[in-house]
Order: C-alpha cells, then structure tokens, then sequence
C-alpha cells in the first residue's frame, strides 16, 4: 500500500463531495453512509482537511462540508501529503527510517522507479477525474424491460 487507511478515506470522502452539486452542503454523516468510513475517523479527517484548506466547513442546522476549491485543481498528491500519513516521496520499501540515494536496500532502484512514477500519477490527476469515474461506477443498473417474472408456490 502507497499510502495509509486514513488518506485513503480522505480521498474517498472529498470523491464524495467532488460529485455533489455546485453549492451543496454535505454532512458528515451522509459522507460516512456513503463511504462506509466510521463516524469518529470520519470527523477526525473532516477536520484535518479543513485546517489543511481542501474542504470548507459549515456549522449549524444547515451546515456541512464542500470542496475549497474546484475538484480539478485538487491533485491527489495534495489530499494524501494534508493527512502526514505517509510522505510517498521518501518512503523506504524495506520500512527504514528514510529512502536515499545509495545501496540503501535490496529494493532501493525498483522502489525509487515505482514511487516516482506513483508521485507522478497522484499529481497529474485531480479529484475531478476521479469524481468523472465514480459517478460512472455508481450508475444504478438498468432495469429490464417487460413484466416482472412472478414465482409461483
């Protein structure tokens, strides 16, 4: 894994809020539904990415959460690096304490090309493109047409 649970669900919950309408505030309990992330992760992430500016905060009745920005000038990258979970740029294969130049591992020259090429992904696409994809995967299925096939007893 690239990156933690925690900036998975980060991304997983602004691809919620990148697909709602222009304007529409969100609560934290319709992301949490959505997503299947528990409530009190949920808030914990909700509040870093808010201190971190890629989500504006809304209390009150009608209160909620919507991006800071347009989806597609949020680069992936900038989502996983606001959670300090894992810095995908220096991460070591082998678990030590920092990935460098050198015989620093057995994996140091696949890893590198493997991380850069990650890196590279992360921040050439954008909340937006993944918003585009899970509203394509989210369609409902199609209902088929004709008369509904009734059992007998």
């Amino acid at each position: 894994m690239l990156f933690s649970r925690t900036a998975e669900y980060a991304i997983r919950a602004m691809t919620f809020l990148a697909t709602q309408p222009p304007g529409k505030l969100t609560g934290a309990k319709a992301i949490s539904s959505a997503e299947k992330i528990p409530m009190p992760f949920l808030w914990k992430i909700l509040q870093t990415l808010a201190h971190r500016r890629l989500i504006r905060s809304f209390k009150g009745l009608h209160g909620g959460y919507e991006l800071a920005s347009p989806a597609g000038q949020i680069p992936l990258l900038a989502i996983v690096q606001a959670m300090n979970m894992v810095d995908p740029v220096n991460r070591c294969a082998m678990g030590l304490a920092r990935c460098g130049e050198g015989p620093t591992c057995p994996l140091h020259d696949a890893w590198k090309d493997l991380r850069e090429r990650a890196v590279a992904m992360l921040e050439q696409n954008t909340l937006a493109d993944l918003a585009r994809a899970a509203k394509r995967y989210r369609r409902p299925p199609r209902r088929r047409s004709g008369k509904r096939a009734s059992s007998r007893r």
